[in-house]
């Protein structure tokens, strides 16, 4: 029997042991328990390559929760040199990864150009091609033009074949002839391995012949008056920004017909009989509702809204449904690692309807909704309390202090979420991020709709915004366009806008150039609104681009993960 007041001694866990141990609970989903490892392991008693180990696992861990900065601290705290041969692949990875997310496009497209060395598998090398192409397509053309590359490096030839590739927007002799020459130059590129840039050229179409000749009129079916007769002046004065900017070709003529001054069909038919070519609208669902009730439409429709399920030969659709910008942010989440969602809307039939569109795509992707609550007009702190379970908390607290008398308790808030999925305007963000923060839960990252930015860069105002991720359109994230007047050049002329109805004039700007670079044509075309295609029902999809608030203003870290955008149910009308 010991003597009185003494204990054995616990047998002390291996370093290394517990190392292990926090890589299998990470791997296993059980980040409570990791980080209670993580809390009691000594690096000092790890070898290098340990401690380079329990440094990635803290970064992974870090990029998780939506810390990119503290991850980056963690991996410059390391040298290439301490860096084993099988924990390279990962060490470049996380990098990329967080530099991205840090807004520094520049240093992430290095990062993955050294990552291309360690890999292995022809999917790894496919993806980190398609990620270096990306970063390259985002960046703006001043930054892409201050790169230096030494001659025949593979940063020289990815960007020699970026140029390439906008040069040539069509699959043609002259594209053959180009790539044809770049591989002479860089015969050993990565971009050659795996037959990836074969795949590239072979999504190429040919060149269309001229859709619409010299003198073919475009008609616009808008309403003139009514609940939607603002919102068709916008998308007008795009139109016809589109058409006066600089390097367009000639304008095509336009003829407009009033949508709400006859019936609808009557109209188009009055549009074709005048010699339309193509008719851009109608605005309104219910308008499209009786359209839909022909049975082909020759000249063909661009609609301005869309109706899920409808199909008619000659009939696109091209909208801007807000659950399309929700399934991307969803994407770019997913692609995070992130897979517990808390969900925050406002509480009203739009929140709800959001939220369950959320929640039915979180879990076809794979993922979990924990809890879902609904903010009212007003005070928003009981909806977080319930949300982050604080009430709960303060509950034990209080039988606590019933137990043992006063005492000091601070409020936990879960721990079983990766991150919160919030829809909000730019005012009540304000509002909800600093109050999340207020609750400890700042270790949650935050991914919001498009509605939550204005459109316009405001450090001051939105600085309450710090860390929040959202998609939306790249004309509005970046303010300019290569193809568009930059968005202070168009309010300058068309006054002031709020960011809906800047949305609304990247959708016209966009419009007013399908029918000549998408209709009948195929491929991609990057828009204001975004990277656009043609499904086989005739809806225009638009891959977003992403950002996140730093300094109070969205630093794009990238496009919407193209692959989880091509999978999965796609939004409804």
């Amino acid at each position: 029997m010991e003597p009185l007041g003494q204990r054995q001694a616990a047998v002390p866990i291996d370093a290394t042991e517990q190392l292990k141990r926090a890589q299998a609970l990470y791997r296993a989903g059980d980040l409570e328990g990791m980080r209670q490892i993580l809390t009691r392991l000594d690096p000092k008693r790890l070898s290098l390559p340990e401690r380079v180990g329990l440094a990635l696992l803290k970064a992974r861990l870090a990029l998780d929760e939506g810390d990119s900065a503290t991850a980056l601290e963690l991996l410059n705290s390391l040298t290439p040199k301490q860096i084993p041969d099988y924990l390279g692949k990962e060490y470049h990875r996380l990098r990329a990864r967080a530099l991205t997310l840090e807004g520094d496009l520049v240093g992430s497209l290095h990062e993955r150009i050294r990552l291309n060395r360690w890999l292995q598998t022809p999917q790894e090398v496919e993806e980190n091609n398609r990620a270096i192409l990306q970063a390259l397509e985002l960046l703006p053309d001043k930054t892409r033009a201050k790169l230096k590359a030494r001659p025949r490096s593979d940063l020289a030839g990815w960007l020699e074949l970026r140029q390439i590739l906008n040069a040539h927007p069509y699959r043609s002799e002259a594209l053959d002839q180009a790539v044809a020459k770049w591989r002479e130059t860089y015969p050993y590129h990565p971009a050659d391995q795996g037959r990836f840039l074969e795949r590239v050229i072979a999504k190429r179409v040919p060149a269309p012949p001229p859709s619409l000749q010299a003198g073919q009129t475009i008609a616009l079916l808008l309403p003139r008056a009514g609940p939607f007769q603002a919102a068709a002046e916008v998308i007008r004065h795009a139109i016809e920004a589109a058409r006066d900017f600089p390097g367009e070709p000639e304008p095509l003529p336009l003829s407009e017909y009033d949508s709400t001054a006859a019936d609808v069909v009557l109209q188009y038919q009055r549009a074709a009989a005048q010699g339309a070519r193509v008719v851009l609208g109608p605005l309104q669902k219910p308008e499209l509702e009786r359209l839909a009730n022909l049975p082909r439409f020759d000249p063909p429709v661009l609609a301005l809204n869309a109706i899920e399920g409808l199909t008619r030969p000659g009939l696109y659709q091209f909208a801007l449904p807000p659950e399309e910008g929700v399934a991307q942010v969803a994407d770019s989440a997913f692609a995070h690692g992130h897979r517990r969602a808390l969900v925050l809307v406002p509480a009203t039939p739009a929140g709800d309807r959001i939220a369950r569109f959320f929640l039915d795509y979180w879990e076809k992707l794979g993922g979990r909704v924990l809890e879902i609550q609904r903010y009212p007009a007003g005070d928003v702190s009981a909806a977080i309390r319930r949300l982050l379970n604080v009430d709960e908390s303060e509950r034990r607290g209080e039988r606590v202090r019933q137990l043992v008398g006063e005492v000091k308790l601070i409020p936990r808030v879960r721990r079983d979420a990766d991150f919160i999925f919030l829809q909000a305007n730019p005012e009540q963000g304000r509002l909800i991020k600093p109050q999340l923060d207020f609750y400890r839960a700042e270790y949650l990252p935050v991914y919001a709709t498009w509605d939550v930015y204005t459109g316009h860069p405001d450090p001051r105002q939105d600085a309450d915004l710090e860390g929040v991720r959202f998609c939306d359109l790249p004309w509005l994230l970046q303010g300019e366009h290569e193809a568009a007047p930059k968005v202070a050049e168009f309010e300058a002329r068309w006054g002031p806008q709020p960011g809906p109805y800047l949305r609304l004039a990247a959708l016209g700007m966009d419009a007013y150039r399908i029918p000549t670079r998408l209709l009948g044509v195929g491929g991609r075309y990057a828009g204001t609104s975004g990277i656009l295609s043609v499904d086989g029902s005739g809806r225009i999809r638009r891959q977003l681009s992403c950002a996140e608030f730093r300094q109070g203003v969205p630093v794009i870290y990238g496009l919407a993960p193209d692959s989880l955008h091509a999978q999965g149910p796609r939004p409804g009308g």
